[in-house]
């Protein structure tokens, strides 16, 4: 193979124009290579070059992805996987990362652990699924976890349900099923949002069920009796955790 002309192509990166096309190599690979003197290369030399860029390549890219932000090996591996290199070359790439120290773990883990429980209302089961999603272990993130003082979560829940609560239009025990969803999705631990949730007082909105069973009277009245009407009304009622006596206080004064 004939090298005819090198041309600049962007930062480090040269054209190089041969007898057999246009490649893109790395300026690091023509000078440890000593391509500049050379105007004729064997075919499985270049060959060795092309497969030394490529690898070359990868470990650039992997770079510009943990500029942007911190990286696993798992998020490295896939982003590779994504841009179509070759198994040797992501293992390649992400051992000479491992041994930079551009992955690392344990940084990673505290990194992420300070964020989630800094910007967001998370809880510790939700924050050790999302590190296992990204390639962690749980020997890993363990230690990192059992750190954290537990009462940080139990604050962020009882700060989550008085800010529900100011703007609840659920009866009682609907707006308790529904934040004990919500928080367990969370990540919270059931006993934790129990604890919580057994201590406050929350006051049935009489405006909401008035408004209801006005709502409900005039749909099923159109349609049966009043007797059906209110059964219906009852049922109603029931699915949305009111209690019996709360329903037939109010039901009463329909005539």
């Amino acid at each position: 193979m004939k090298i005819l002309k090198y041309k600049k192509d962007k930062q480090n990166v040269y054209k190089v124009e041969t007898n057999k096309g246009e490649y893109k190599l790395y300026d690091d690979i023509i000078i440890k290579n000593e391509l500049l003197l050379k105007k004729e290369i064997s075919d499985k030399k270049w060959q060795e070059i092309i497969k030394e860029n490529n690898k070359l390549k990868a470990y650039y890219d992997a770079l510009k992805s943990i500029s942007i932000k911190m990286r696993t090996e798992c998020e490295i591996e896939n982003i590779l996987k994504k841009k179509e290199y070759t198994e040797e070359e992501i293992n390649e790439t992400i051992k000479k990362l491992i041994e930079g120290k551009y992955i690392n773990h344990e940084v990673y883990i505290e990194a992420y652990i300070h964020d989630r429980l800094a910007l967001y209302i998370e809880g510790e089961k939700k924050i050790e699924k999302d590190l296992l999603k990204l390639g962690m272990t749980k020997k890993e993130i363990g230690p990192h976890l059992e750190k954290i003082d537990k009462s940080i979560y139990q604050n962020k829940i009882k700060k989550y349900i008085e800010k529900k609560l100011k703007t609840n239009k659920k009866s009682k025990n609907e707006f308790k099923r529904k934040i004990m969803s919500e928080l367990i999705n969370k990540g919270f631990y059931q006993e934790d949002i129990i604890r919580y949730l057994d201590d406050i007082e929350i006051e049935e909105n009489t405006d909401e069920i008035k408004k209801i069973i006005n709502r409900l009277y005039q749909k099923y009245i159109k349609k049966y009796d009043f007797n059906t009407t209110i059964l219906k009304i009852k049922n109603n009622l029931y699915q949305k955790g009111y209690t019996s006596i709360d329903i037939e206080k109010y039901l009463d004064k329909i005539d």
